[in-house]
């Protein structure tokens, strides 16, 4: 298994060459790439939050129950005073913090559900929809951003499941197999709410014209040598 470091590392280095091709041919400005490589490293330390273990993990966590809430407060059309909002914003991490994580944690097993390409998916499209729906962004714009945050969860399913390969002595340890998978062998009903959330999810996306035709063209622009 990678460290945390080796993923952040790894995820930087392959969503900036995944950008380059997609801010060459204008369908990225600078400004948009920056957020889109943040989004592709939050893919790729996303498969390790159910880590009960991993501090670097934790610490995520810390800053998705301060942020997170004001986000979504600060979407909101109803105006609240400053008092109002600060009382919202505290009690809203509080429990984000103190309870849903910690139940979260409590319901979760390392290398389940969560180390799953659906589940890659799901962010994705989670992403996709508040970017659309809460900051009113371009459909194209946040169909890129759904994209790069599941290239990065992608990249780390995949880079966990290479360091289960013991190159040296040509044989697999015995975490091959239980990164980069389709499903939760132990959670048949996980898995399955997961590919119906996936399913419903989908008829919510927004409609991103000729994005997939000018992704293609893109990528045939990435030129290894």
């Amino acid at each position: 298994m990678a460290a945390f470091q080796e993923h952040v590392s790894i995820a930087v280095l392959s969503v900036g060459v995944m950008i380059v091709p997609f801010h060459s041919m204008g369908l990225l400005n600078i400004e948009q790439s920056l957020v889109a490589l943040f989004f592709g490293i939050l893919g790729g330390i996303s498969p390790d939050l159910d880590s009960d273990t991993s501090k670097p993990i934790r610490s995520v966590f810390k800053i998705f129950s301060i942020t997170l809430p004001l986000i979504l407060l600060l979407s909101f059309e109803t105006r609240f005073s400053i008092v109002e909002m600060l009382l919202i914003w505290m009690v809203a991490g509080f429990i984000l913090k103190m309870v849903f994580f910690k139940i979260f944690l409590a319901l979760t097993q390392h290398r389940g559900i969560f180390h799953t390409v659906p589940m890659g998916v799901l962010f994705g499209q989670v992403i996709v929809l508040l970017c659309f729906n809460f900051f009113h962004l371009d459909a194209n714009i946040a169909s890129l951003y759904g994209f790069f945050m599941f290239f990065g969860f992608f990249v780390h399913l995949l880079l966990d499941e290479i360091y289960s390969v013991n190159v040296l002595g040509i044989k697999m340890k015995k975490s091959f197999g239980t990164a980069l998978k389709l499903y939760d062998g132990s959670n048949k009903t996980g898995t399955f709410i997961l590919y119906l959330l996936i399913v419903l999810l989908w008829f919510f996306l927004p409609d991103s014209g000729t994005l997939f035709s000018s992704m293609k063209e893109a990528f045939r622009t990435i030129q290894l040598f």
